[in-house]
């Protein structure tokens, strides 16, 4: 029944867009479609809804569709999760699409997924258009260390944490602020939380600004690296034959891998067709402990620049447009400012290349001092 939903949804036309970014969201009982023009040939298509094998509502499909009816999934998140999970020292994995142990007890569950489409709550199916569409989801998340068995049935006597979720949908963004409060009775050493993972289809290269993998390189040569190796590494662009699929991790939070010494990993690379931002290693969490993290997924088929010293692309930031631009080398280069951009204030909210800017002819030029990263965001 899903997928005969789904596939009526993305062959329905768009409705007409009256506002810039505008997406069209359609709310068919529990499953949510989002559907936004990214470029002039393609429209991105979220679906929204409880999935892997704790039910968890999430992202489940991230499809693009072209002007000749080509559907490209980007990303599914069917066998495995974007978001998550825990492991825990004599307990094993929790959350995101980790049963327990025994392959089969659920250890975590959604009890509470709010909509919003600029910012009016959403409760009824429908359709229609918004600019900003919001998901406020709460999960349980079960504390393994409590696993009981009775009569061959596994239960939990305590819950680790509450997650706290919201997802932000704009253009060809979905920005996750997230967090965690502790209400776990009994204590727990986090080996690991990956927090922000990719779940992104047929990837063939991979880039890593400020990272091991400053150039194009094949994902069967990616492998893994550490925080003390590049301690400014925050975002890694997945690249298939069909479109981009870029991870990005704010310095907010567990974005500031405080929580990870200098000799833990902080990327993982070709991991079971996956790539992870990690962000707890080896820490205690008790009751009344609180952490958080914020990162931004964004998809396209088209970069802005792509030549071998520099790439950027279009994104979104706490509901402002942006530019990502990376470079692997000193020197000069230059962007063309985006349309609905134009005559708006630019402001700088990522330099870590030493760049000075300067504007002309609906041009923005980069004096690169060093390797490094610069996101411009522009306000009205």
């Amino acid at each position: 029944m899903n997928r005969i939903i789904y596939m009526l949804f993305i062959f329905l036309p768009l409705l007409a867009y009256s506002q810039e970014n505008s997406s069209t969201v359609r709310k068919i009982g529990e499953n949510i479609h989002i559907s936004s023009r990214i470029d002039e040939h393609h429209e991105i298509n979220y679906w929204f809804k409880k999935c892997m094998a704790n039910d968890l509502f999430t992202f489940y499909r991230v499809s693009i569709l072209s002007d000749s009816v080509n559907i490209i999934i980007a990303n599914e998140a069917h066998y495995s999760d974007n978001i998550g999970p825990f492991y825990i020292k004599d307990g094993g994995w929790c959350g995101g699409n980790h049963l327990f142990t025994d392959e089969q007890t659920k250890t975590a569950e959604t009890f509470s997924v709010k909509l919003y489409a600029d910012d009016h709550r959403i409760t009824s199916d429908t359709m229609l258009v918004a600019q900003k569409i919001e998901f406020e989801v709460k999960n349980h998340i079960f504390n393994p260390v409590s696993a009981k068995t009775q009569k061959g049935i596994v239960s939990f006597t305590d819950t680790l944490c509450i997650e706290n979720v919201i997802y932000t949908i704009i253009g060809n963004s979905i920005q996750v602020d997230l967090s965690h409060d502790y209400i776990n009775k009994m204590p727990v050493k986090i080996l690991k939380y990956y927090g922000m993972q990719s779940m992104f289809n047929d990837e063939r290269y991979l880039l890593t600004p400020s990272g091991k993998y400053p150039h194009w390189t094949e994902i069967n040569n990616v492998d893994r690296f550490k925080k003390k190796d590049f301690p400014r590494f925050n975002r890694y662009i997945e690249k298939s034959d069909s479109c981009f699929q870029a991870s990005f991790l704010l310095n907010r939070g567990l974005g500031a891998h405080n929580e990870l010494s200098g000799d833990d990993i902080i990327f993982i690379g070709n991991s079971w067709t996956k790539c992870y931002h990690k962000l707890i290693g080896n820490t205690y969490r008790f009751m009344g402990n609180h952490d958080s993290w914020s990162g931004v997924y964004t998809w396209f088929t088209k970069a802005r620049l792509d030549t071998r010293h520099a790439f950027a692309y279009d994104g979104f930031i706490d509901g402002k447009k942006v530019i990502f631009f990376s470079n692997n080398a000193n020197g000069n280069f230059s962007i063309s400012i985006p349309e609905n951009s134009k005559n708006k204030k630019m402001n700088i909210i990522e330099n870590t290349s030493g760049t000075k800017f300067r504007i002309m002819n609906d041009s923005i030029y980069f004096h690169c001092r060093f390797p490094g990263s610069t996101i411009i965001t522009f306000d009205k």
